[in-house]
């Protein structure tokens, strides 16, 4: 029985180092990341972030417009913070007709997408292959504009704003129309404790930039507030910021459901507890694809 005993005492006392330990290794990842975030703003250093270098492009196979004359064409402009830009785990190559727009060209896409920051996978291009697989669409022209780490409020005003404004300004010289605006977005706000109001406020400033330009795509809001070191939140969860974006959906003409990748918050979804491994960025596609059929209001 006192054998039993001090097993049971030590298991005990390893337990509650291992959450110790987990606890202050949470909380030294929450200060370096709200660090990582204050130093790391766009204001700060935005154009190495996006704009790929000359030697980039060089790989990067070039299409004529004309392509986009026959069948049916998506046109999805796509932005955020880093889930909706590349840093997935894998790159990836689509096997259909999927195309990546930036600077008024059009090319064959490839991770890492241009035009967004990261030098890893997205979800776009998987996104794309599903949708002409399933013959939903003949081809699909990526407009990719997010930026890592970001607030909602970044993309009401400065900046980031102005990245929006210039990215729809090429896309009307180029007579391109928007089908759908995709956006990802909420992980910041978690860690900044942005609250519900404020990031409503900013989501009405960020569609206003579509709607006062006569853009009226169907425009997908994700529920996304996930961030694995915000311990204040239950699982990392932020309910202010998925209350925010639900009662805009609802609140909003046009404005639909896109995935709720707070559902996937799994090892086995995310390769660095926050961005998405392949089998991950696979199950978040399929999330957007269904989303995308559902057009649910």
């Amino acid at each position: 029985m006192q054998d039993l005993t001090r097993k049971l005492s030590r298991y005990a006392f390893i337990g509650i180092a291992i959450y110790t330990f987990s606890f202050i290794s949470c909380q030294k990842n929450k200060s370096e990341n709200e660090n990582i975030l204050a130093k790391d703003t766009v204001e700060v250093n935005p154009t190495n972030k996006i704009y790929p270098t000359e030697e980039e492009l060089k790989d990067r196979e070039i299409v004529d417009f004309a392509e986009l004359k026959s069948g049916k064409v998506m046109i999805a402009f796509t932005f955020g913070q880093s889930n909706a830009s590349n840093h997935g785990s894998d790159k990836y190559t689509p096997h259909g007709k999927v195309y990546n727009f930036y600077r008024g060209k059009l090319y064959k896409a490839k991770d890492p997408l241009i035009g967004c920051d990261g030098k890893g996978g997205s979800v776009w291009g998987i996104l794309g292959d599903m949708l002409i697989d399933s013959n939903k669409y003949e081809k699909i022209v990526i407009v990719p504009v997010a930026i890592g780490s970001t607030l909602a409020s970044d993309w009401a005003k400065g900046f980031c704003a102005d990245q929006v404004t210039r990215v729809l300004d090429e896309l009307n010289t180029c007579n391109l129309q928007i089908t759908h605006i995709f956006w990802h977005q909420g992980e910041s706000d978690n860690i900044f404790n942005t609250t519900t109001s404020k990031y409503k406020s900013s989501l009405a400033e960020i569609l206003n930039h579509f709607r006062s330009r006569g853009i009226h795509a169907p425009f997908f809001v994700s529920i996304a507030s996930y961030f694995p070191s915000e311990t204040s939140s239950p699982y990392g969860i932020d309910i202010n910021i998925q209350k925010a974006q639900i009662q805009f959906i609802k609140s909003n003409n046009n404005v639909f459901w896109g995935p709720n990748t707070d559902k996937l918050i799994y090892a086995i979804h995310r390769h660095d507890a926050t961005h998405f491994s392949a089998y991950g960025m696979t199950e978040y596609a399929k999330l957007w694809y269904k989303a995308i059929l559902d057009k649910k209001e």
